[in-house]
């Protein structure tokens, strides 16, 4: 059942000297202790929540767009980087490698032009950059490599082992494109055509999602006009190097718009979120129900391509404008942040200050999922999820509070508590640039 909380803590965050600053102090702790060495936001300051409703980007806030890094033990970031990407993509354009020594950041749009005020102008500064910050040093971040990919990147991702990235973008007539990666260098890019059949009914033909199995050199990508989750299995030659990409095994129909994926951590289950978006919405993305979660049992990995066969399992009603999905280390919890319609101006009549977050069981025998709890709380469109390694603890990315103009620092990562299938919202907040829309936690 949903709790409706009206009142939420405000910490005022530390100013960023020369747009940004590494101040410390003890943080209020939660009753367990944190298991992550590190969190990381990346906020995308560029515009406000509103933005998509009313074209209005906006005030300009002085920070840069920004990767911070969190110590849990600390209320204020410990380190700060500015690395340029967009909200106007999923919350899937950061990604940690393996070893947790490397980031990966997509830019999806540039920078906000030099007298820009309308999300119009703001999107024909289309982006195509994919940059690695080293996090050899999580206390000192670098920026050491970068590489042209297609225009609009939507989604990267690290394969397991940690030696190639694969990324997906707003067309998929760009293909696939997989980038050889070692010790923080980048190699030449590699696109490789999907080859799905034409759909000439489709507006423009989106991937909004991609992630490697666990495991293996398979990837799963979302396709969320066609509604469908394909895998594809990475060839590679004797010394490694990738030489193709084969669809492996059956399409998997889905509901409208899956919009983000995951694997579980054993690699059995891929489970999706659809918001039920879709030319015929309003405004394309204006659906006011409940979308669903889906969840796909995975093929085993010994399986030929032509013989795979991929199986929808379970279909389980999810949230309202549900774009975060995250699963626990165990592969045991399933949580999902819900902005509804916190992003309209506050004069609409739909507007509500509430958002929320939802918990739910994953049953490890049959994929299927169970609704624990969901949560209510007030913030504007809150994107970006990261179990704590302990599994006790999640932490909730927000973009802005609303009545929050005192702030210098408008964006938040807020942590919650897991009890016995419970949420439960602290009071601790790693303020951050306005704008976070991806967590992560450096293990």
């Amino acid at each position: 059942m949903i709790q409706l909380r009206r009142a939420w803590p405000i910490l005022l965050g530390l100013l960023l000297a020369s747009c940004l600053s590494t101040q410390t102090s003890q943080a209020q702790q939660p009753d367990i202790t944190p298991q992550a060495q590190y969190v990381l936001s990346l906020s995308d300051v560029d515009m406000v929540g509103t933005a998509y409703e009313d074209g209005q980007l906006g005030p300009i806030v002085p920070q840069p767009d920004t990767l911070s890094v969190f110590d849990p033990q600390q209320a204020e970031a410990v380190a700060t980087i500015p690395a340029s990407n967009s909200v106007a993509s999923p919350p899937s354009v950061l990604a940690v490698s393996p070893d947790g020594q490397f980031a990966a950041v997509i830019e999806t749009l540039e920078p906000r032009p030099e007298g820009a005020t309308t999300l119009e102008e703001l999107e024909q500064a289309e982006g195509n950059m994919l940059r690695i910050f080293s996090l050899n040093d999580p206390t000192a971040p670098e920026f050491v490599s970068e590489v042209e990919v297609p225009v609009r990147p939507q989604a990267v991702h690290f394969n397991g082992a940690g030696d190639l990235l694969a990324v997906v973008g707003l067309s998929s007539e760009n293909g696939m494109t997989l980038i050889p990666f070692n010790d923080g260098q980048l190699s030449q890019p590699q696109t490789f055509p999907m080859e799905l059949t034409e759909r000439s009914d489709l507006p423009f033909d989106p991937a909004h999602s991609v992630r490697f199995h666990p495991t293996a050199d398979i990837v799963a990508i979302n396709f969320t006009l066609r509604n469908q989750v394909i895998f594809f299995q990475i060839d590679r030659s004797v010394s490694g190097e990738v030489t193709d990409v084969e669809q492996w095994g059956n399409i998997v129909a889905t509901n409208r718009f899956p919009f983000m994926g995951r694997f579980t951590s054993d690699g059995r289950y891929y489970i999706t979120s659809e918001l039920m978006w879709g030319p015929d919405v309003p405004r394309f993305y204006g659906y006011r129900g409940q979308g669903t979660l889906t969840t796909i049992a995975v093929a085993p990995l010994e399986t030929p391509s032509d013989a795979a066969q991929h199986q929808l399992v379970a279909v389980t009603s999810g949230g309202f404008q549900s774009e975060t999905l995250a699963i626990s280390d165990d592969g045991t919890l399933l949580a999902i942040s819900n902005m509804r319609t916190t992003g309209l101006p506050i004069e609409s009549d739909l507007f509500d200050p509430e958002a929320s977050v939802s918990l739910y069981a994953i049953n490890q025998e049959t994929g299927e999922l169970t609704k624990q709890d969901e949560v209510g709380f007030e913030a504007l469109l809150p994107q970006g999820l990261a179990f704590d390694p302990s599994n006790q603890l999640l932490y909730v990315g927000v973009s802005e509070y609303f009545n929050d103009d005192a702030a210098p620092l408008k964006g938040s990562v807020e942590v919650w508590r897991i009890d016995s299938g419970s949420l439960e919202r602290t009071d601790i907040r790693y303020r951050a640039p306005r704008g976070v829309h991806v967590v992560k936690v450096l293990r």
